[in-house]
């Protein structure tokens, strides 16, 4: 298990508001919705700040890996935030570091990786990142972890 991150890590927030039916049978928000949680905040990043089409574009992003930890037990109906940070960018490839917060608590709830590939879709095959797509992409780099 890693590390909890720490809110000051990230400089961009996704606002989340939980639903009954995301809690699981334990009255927590499930695994599966926390990832949910994690591809909407990416989504929505990528729809709003770099305007991307990711229904009809000419590009479009597939989740090729994803993690998670779990630090606490979040459950309806508490809002959170999903921070949202790069660590790598390479080709046709971003690696995204995420975690879940309690608006303002420093420690995160959960925390985890996705890795998206972009392909054009036409083709289906990966293609390096439009130079605009890595500047907006690199403006939410995160610092290395130790």
């Amino acid at each position: 298990m890693t590390e909890s991150p720490n809110r000051t890590a990230f400089s961009h927030f996704h606002p989340i508001l939980t639903r009954p039916q995301d809690n699981d049978v334990n009255g927590h928000i499930a695994g599966a919705t926390v990832h949910g949680f994690f591809e909407a905040a990416i989504q929505a990043f990528l729809v709003e700040q770099a305007d991307l089409d990711l229904r009809d574009g000419q590009l479009a992003a597939f989740v090729v890996s994803s993690s998670a930890d779990f630090f606490a037990l979040p459950g309806f109906p508490d809002v959170l935030e999903v921070g949202l940070g790069v660590t790598r960018l390479a080709g046709s490839t971003v690696e995204y570091r995420l975690a879940l917060f309690r608006p303002g608590e420093t420690d995160a709830c959960a925390a985890g990786t996705v890795v998206q590939v972009f392909i054009e879709r036409a083709e289906g095959r990966p293609v390096p990142l439009p130079e605009t797509l890595q500047v907006i992409l690199a403006g939410l780099q995160l610092e290395p972890r130790a």
